[in-house]
């Protein structure tokens, strides 16, 4: 059954939430929520467990791991989480505003669950993060975070022909979810399900690079991302971000914006704090960084 048709238009592009509150949350296994009326919207990643949801009088249905859920405001709900595990989710939720009949009449006939692409994933982390460190500029931050992740689920069905192979976000997904660990590549084809050979050879067609390439991409993209966001010490934040030292770590910023991390952080919220209209090339270069740096043939 394919899914309808969201029909955007330029009223409907004004959907945004607002008041929103990210968490981690642990369930007990065997727990239950509800009954209750929902008040907002949620949105709900699964990362371990799985949750069984009942909404109105419909038929019930499972959101594993790997999985994300939406829920609508207006709604009655009793969620209930299996035996023998503890079920973890990073929960987003907030008001809708600006929401148009037409779109409202979409999202409740959507399927209310989607894999969880590498996307929708690091949407979800980055607003997580921005809250556990206190950036959320009065929480306008976090809003607009939580928006994005909305439309990018809406966004995935739109274009489910267009999405990338399986493969590819099976390995993206755990790309994302052990950037700080020590990882290989077995290990990302173990999770994406197919061996070492293939998984390369689909990510050199479709990404123009590889499943390793990538991996070191990401990391320095995070550390770039912690060094220009927060005040954590250059060598907490070359571990967090999968280096083993801080040299290392430097030596890839330095190669990917030209700067230190030091001179990079120093540099970027000088100029954010001395001139609010012009953007900072600093932080410029790092976002992108991680396409510039993905050209250049790595040793990893």
């Amino acid at each position: 059954m394919s899914e309808p048709v969201s029909g955007i238009d330029a009223a409907s592009r004004r959907l945004r939430i607002v008041n929103s509150v990210v968490r981690s949350v642990v369930h007990r296994p065997g727990s239950r929520i509800g009954p209750r009326v929902q008040g907002n919207v949620q949105l709900l990643l699964i990362h371990a467990g799985t949750m069984v949801v009942h909404v109105d009088d419909r038929d019930p249905y499972a959101v594993p791991a790997g999985q994300m859920c939406i829920l609508l405001p207006g709604h009655t709900e009793v969620i209930g989480f299996t035996e023998g595990a503890e079920t973890r989710q990073t929960l987003v939720r907030g008001d809708l505003e600006e929401l148009t009949p037409q779109m409202n009449r979409w999202l409740e006939a959507v399927r209310p669950t989607r894999p969880l692409s590498s996307a929708l994933t690091y949407m979800a982390r980055e607003a997580l993060i921005t809250e556990q460190t206190r950036l959320t500029a009065q929480g306008a931050l976090v809003d607009a975070l939580a928006t994005a992740l909305l439309w990018r689920f809406i966004a995935e069905f739109e274009n489910l022909p267009a999405a990338l192979p399986a493969p590819i976000e099976d390995a993206r997904l755990f790309i994302h979810r052990n950037v700080q660990n020590d990882i290989n590549l077995t290990a990302i084809s173990a999770a994406a399900r197919v061996s070492p050979e293939h998984l390369v050879r689909l990510f050199r067609e479709h990404m123009d690079t590889t499943p390793m390439r990538y991996l070191w991409d990401r990391r320095v993209t995070h550390g770039i991302e912690l060094l220009t966001s927060s005040g954590l010490p250059v060598g907490s934040i070359a571990a967090c971000s999968g280096f083993k030292t801080s040299f290392h770590f430097a030596r890839k910023v330095k190669e990917a914006t030209g700067l230190s991390p030091t001179a990079l952080r120093a540099c970027n919220w000088s100029q954010q704090s001395t001139d609010a209209n012009d953007r900072p090339r600093p932080l410029l270069d790092a976002r992108n960084a991680e396409s510039r740096t993905a050209a250049r043939p790595r040793s990893e």
